[in-house]
């Protein structure tokens, strides 16, 4: 502590020295690159040598250090974007989703890979067809499995990169098919982002049993009609509770309870079904038949809207 009082006072001995102390930008950048608490120290000790000029040397170490402190808290306030990407659609996104990822340095995106080594992705589909330059594209590969366990890893893998790259000035944006706030397991990397201080920002899409409704022309509910949105995790009794109580019905993955509806649909006749597949893609399926989709076979982007 002695020596760094000593150095203080030599520095402010130096510019007592000078005959005319005005605005000197080298000077006054040289009391300014030190410490906060040092700078302050500095500064009582000229004005204890060079009263006059006081307030013009407090002023300029000062502002050196305040508009570094304030530009390095704006930047850390630069978010990192969660942009939902819709169904399939590459035209479904929104505007203000397709302007975020024009202006990104990063792009994490999801991906499978089959047992063959192939990597597939709906999301790299889309943001292909939305002319985002495959220099900032950056899969991320989820394994197919109910041990979600692994899944955990791919999205910790994804936040350890994210904090690594966030500097306040890159743009990052991780992008969900659908809605990123809806049904989305990229949720696990926002909030661990949040339990880090680190602001994120989530711009909405358009989930996939809204754009079905359009695809069926049909509406999805009316008036005083309520909808209930289920996983693809529900039994035949809790159906006939829901649907009994007159609510409109939307299943997702429905590959997740495939014999359950299935039987649901052969014993359960007088409600409204109506199946999609792939909404939004080249291969979109819709059908209102009961028995084709009861003895139908679902895959992982499929969906069912049921009405009493």
């Amino acid at each position: 502590m002695g020596e760094e009082v000593e150095s203080c006072r030599a520095e402010a001995d130096l510019l007592s020295d000078l005959d005319v102390f005005e605005w000197q930008p080298d000077i006054n950048r040289s009391v300014a690159k030190h410490s906060p608490a040092r700078t302050i120290f500095m500064c009582v000790l000229i004005y204890i040598h060079y009263k006059d000029t006081y307030y013009t040397c407090l002023f300029g170490a000062i502002c050196p250090i305040l508009h570094t402190e304030n530009n390095k808290q704006a930047s850390m306030h630069t978010p990192v974007y969660f942009v939902s990407l819709g169904p399939g659609d590459p035209e479904l996104i929104t505007l203000k989703g397709l302007k975020i990822l024009q202006q990104a340095n990063t792009v994490f995106y999801p991906a499978t890979q089959s047992k063959q080594g192939e990597v597939v992705s709906r999301a790299a589909t889309i943001l292909h067809a939305l002319e985002i330059p495959e220099s900032v594209l950056c899969p991320f590969i989820l394994p197919m499995s109910k041990d979600r366990s692994h899944a955990q890893q791919a999205y910790d893998s994804v936040y350890e990169e994210v904090v690594k790259q966030h500097d306040g000035e890159k743009r990052l944006v991780i992008v969900a098919e659908g809605d990123a706030g809806f049904y989305s397991s990229i949720h696990y990397i926002m909030d661990r982002l949040n339990d880090a201080g680190i602001p994120s920002e989530r711009i909405a899409g358009v989930p996939a049993f809204i754009a079905a409704g359009a695809l069926g022309g049909i509406h999805v509910v009316k008036q005083e009609e309520k909808l209930l949105v289920l996983p693809g995790i529900v039994t035949g009794e809790e159906l006939e509770q829901y649907l009994g109580s007159g609510l409109t019905v939307v299943i997702m993955k429905l590959s997740q309870c495939g014999d359950v509806i299935s039987a649901f649909i052969k014993g359960h006749a007088g409600y409204q079904y109506h199946y999609f597949e792939n909404v939004g893609t080249e291969k979109e399926y819709y059908t209102d038949k009961r028995e084709e989709i009861a003895c139908g076979r679902f895959p992982y982007f499929s969906l069912l809207l049921i009405k009493p």
